[in-house]
């Protein structure tokens, strides 16, 4: 059952137990783990795929003859669904409604062909361990700044997690396509260039086309020892190997991490990207959960950005629900990963980094379910807007900054910053009179209202966003004292 390139695009418009995969395998769910831990079962090499801990359950892939050593794991299991652990015979070479390889490539093309003006044609940034491309795209306009920041999204590292390749096609496809009638689409590209980079591990993922494998390393079986793969997401060089909690030196466990940091072909690959493009922001995908990550990873400890980390990801998670927190409090410490390195800023400047778990069913649930992927598509989108316009305005926490009062008018701060339903501003104003006008970029008057009988100097004022007004960039003029000025902010809601 072939699903065409074309029939994606339509859908994206329109809304160390046993290591080697094999189709014996299956997911299997934990409920309330008794003597024992998920550390411990990852020290003990089962190939835990899903944590959570507020519903208590640990997700599991292990091979059927081994269901026994379970037994005394859990109070209860259940095996999830076929589809959740390996793609179904009818879409054996083919990703079902996810995009194989072909169809990736094909769909970033064809973006490139359709809005030449805005996306850049696939870009070969290295070669995998078998030598496969690994390919970028740049999407941004040829407005704004001269010398915009970098915002850098990605997917597939970890081979068997297709609905994070959907998720970066949605983004670049919404990007392209409401960059003129969507403000926020024009802010992003007009004020940033987005780099998606589709297929870190190109060779683990034209393994799993076969439909009885799945793959979560890449290809790298021999070297230095028979192995069945090196797990990228611990082969970064930052606290690389620290300890053997959430990476393994042993050559069959799924966590892996490599004879060295940065051994592999591909993780050399987004070392030397990364570097060259030196992002503001990123966001490492993965699947599944319904999780989004911050740093530290390698150790449950906060980073000196955990109030930003925090606020940005709490209000990322609004709509879907998601959980966020660290590594550590939502599933186990991992070091050498993406995230972390990515943050850390001794190669290139600090990168506000996120992992995301998307909330998939397994990690091919939804390969005939199209429904399905456009709902988590839409759920990531957000969380990706957000996240730039956030990076962009260098804002997202609450400002508590005090106006000095000089007799100058001037906007101190807007919280939150993006809006959901309200937002509060500090103003410093000349006089005792204020007059606060909003308009949307276009220049259409969205509201207006005045102030009087205030004290001059500073005042903190509340504007609660009409029921009415779309998702998008804004500004706010304030008058005060034949003084006008504003500031931009947007509402995602």
């Amino acid at each position: 059952m072939k699903k065409c390139y074309m029939q994606f695009l339509f859908l994206i418009l329109s809304v160390t137990v046993v290591s080697e995969a094999r189709a014996s395998e299956v997911i299997v769910r934990l409920f309330d783990l008794r003597d024992c831990s998920v550390e411990s079962l990852l020290a003990e090499g089962y190939d835990i795929a899903s944590v959570n801990r507020s519903e208590n359950y640990v997700d599991v892939v292990i091979d059927e003859s081994y269901l026994s050593t379970l037994e005394k794991k859990a109070t209860s299991f259940r095996i999830m669904p076929e589809s959740w652990v390996r793609l179904l015979p009818e879409n054996t070479d083919d990703a079902g409604y996810y995009l194989d390889p072909a169809e990736t490539l094909a769909f970033w093309t064809t973006l490139a062909t359709t809005y030449p003006d805005l996306v850049q044609s696939p870009v070969t940034q290295g070669q995998s361990f078998q030598n496969r491309d690994i390919y970028s795209i740049r999407i941004t306009s040829s407005s704004g700044p001269s010398d915009k920041p970098a915002i850098f999204f990605n997917s597939l590292i970890h081979s068997r997690e297709p609905i994070t390749n959907s998720v970066l096609a949605d983004f670049g496809m919404w990007l392209a396509s409401n960059y003129d009638s969507d403000t926020m689409a024009k802010h992003i590209l007009d004020n940033s260039e987005i780099y998606l980079m589709p297929i870190v591990n190109p060779d683990g993922y034209a393994d799993n086309m076969t439909g009885g494998n799945m793959q979560r390393k890449n290809m790298n079986y021999t070297t230095p020892v028979t192995s069945s793969g090196i797990d990228l997401n611990r082969n970064f060089g930052y606290q690389w190997g620290i300890n053997n909690s959430g990476s393994s030196p042993n050559p069959l466990d799924e966590t892996y991490r490599g004879s060295a940091a940065f051994s592999e072909k591909e993780t050399q690959v987004i070392r030397s990207f990364t570097n060259t493009i030196d992002p503001i922001g990123s966001m490492h995908y993965h699947s599944y959960g319904g999780m989004v990550i911050y740093s530290w990873n390698y150790e449950n400890q906060p980073t000196p950005h955990q109030s930003t980390f925090q606020s940005w990801a709490s209000a990322m998670t609004a709509q879907n629900g998601y959980q966020y927190g660290r590594c550590g409090e939502l599933m186990y410490p991992a070091n050498g990963d993406a995230c972390d390195w990515s943050y850390e800023s001794s190669e290139h400047q600090t990168c506000m980094a996120f992992g995301v778990e998307v909330d998939d069913s397994g990690f091919w649930g939804s390969q005939n379910d199209t429904t399905k992927i456009a709902e988590l598509c839409a759920e990531c989108r957000f969380m990706n807007i957000l996240l730039c316009m956030n990076l962009l305005a260098s804002v997202g926490i609450e400002n508590n900054a005090e106006a000095s009062g000089t007799g100058i008018l001037s906007v101190t701060g807007i919280s939150p910053n993006p809006v959901m339903n309200s937002m509060n501003f500090s103003a410093s104003i000349p006089s005792g009179s204020l007059a606060v006008t909003i308009f949307d970029l276009s220049g259409r008057r969205i509201d207006q209202f005045d102030v009087e009988n205030l004290e001059a100097g500073n005042c903190r004022l509340n504007w609660a966003v009409p029921a009415d007004a779309p998702n998008g960039v804004y500004m706010l003029m304030i008058e005060s004292g034949n003084q006008i000025t504003g500031s931009r902010f947007t509402v995602l809601r």
